[in-house]
C-alpha cells in the first residue's frame, strides 16, 4: 500500500495516521515457509521540525515447526518500528535512512522488510524443549523413548567423569 506524504513532507508539525492489514504469502523463516496471520499494521508518519519519521507496530502470529521436536508451535509476533524518511540522501550515510522517492512510500514492502529482519532465528515450542531422540527420534517432551546412553568416546571418559562428579 502506497502512503502519499507530500502534505507530510511540505507542511511542518503535520502527521499522517495509518491502521491497515496485510497478507504476505510468501514470509520464511531460515528457509522454512511461516503459517502467517494477517499482519495488522498501526502507526504514523510524522513531520517534527523538518525531520520525518514513520513509526509503527506490526502484530501477527505465526506456525513453524519447532527447531528441537519438529512440533508445530504458534507464536504471536509484535514489534514496534521506526524509520526516519528523506526525498534524497546527499553525503549522509543512508543505511539509518528511507529514501522516499516522489512522495510516496511503499508500507507493505517496508513492513515485510522489517518483520524479515525482526523474526527470531530459533523457533521453540517452549524455552525447556527436549527436542528428538538421537537414535529413535521420540519427542522427549512426550516422554522417555527408553534408548540406552551411547557409549562415551574413550577420549572423553575423563570429561565424562567430571561431568557426572557435578551431578
Amino acid at each position: 500500500m502506497p502512503l502519499e506524504l507530500n502534505d507530510v513532507f511540505v507542511n511542518p508539525d503535520s502527521s499522517l495516521d495509518f491502521d491497515e492489514c496485510f497478507v504476505y504469502d510468501d514470509l520464511s523463516a531460515e528457509g522454512e515457509q511461516l503459517v502467517v496471520s494477517p499482519v495488522m499494521v498501526r502507526g504514523q508518519v510524522k513531520n517534527t521540525g523538518g525531520l520525518v519519521e514513520v513509526c509503527y507496530t506490526a502484530e501477527f502470529h505465526y506456525s513453524k515447526p519447532c527447531d528441537r521436536c519438529l512440533a508445530v508451535a504458534d507464536k504471536s509476533f509484535r514489534q514496534d518500528f521506526v524509520h526516519t524518511l528523506a526525498l534524497s540522501a546527499e553525503n549522509e550515510d543512508t543505511d539509518d535512512i528511507i529514501i522516499v522517492a516522489g512522495y510516496t512510500l511503499d508500507l507493505f514492502s517496508l513492513v515485510r522488510d522489517d518483520i524479515l529482519l525482526e523474526m527470531p532465528i530459533k523457533h521453540l515450542c517452549s524455552e525447556g524443549c527436549l527436542g528428538l531422540c538421537p537414535r529413535c527420534g521420540q519427542n522427549l517432551n512426550e516422554g522417555s523413548c527408553g534408548c540406552k546412553k551411547e557409549a562415551v568416546d574413550p577420549r572423553m571418559a575423563a570429561l565424562d567423569e567430571l561431568l557426572q562428579d557435578e551431578d
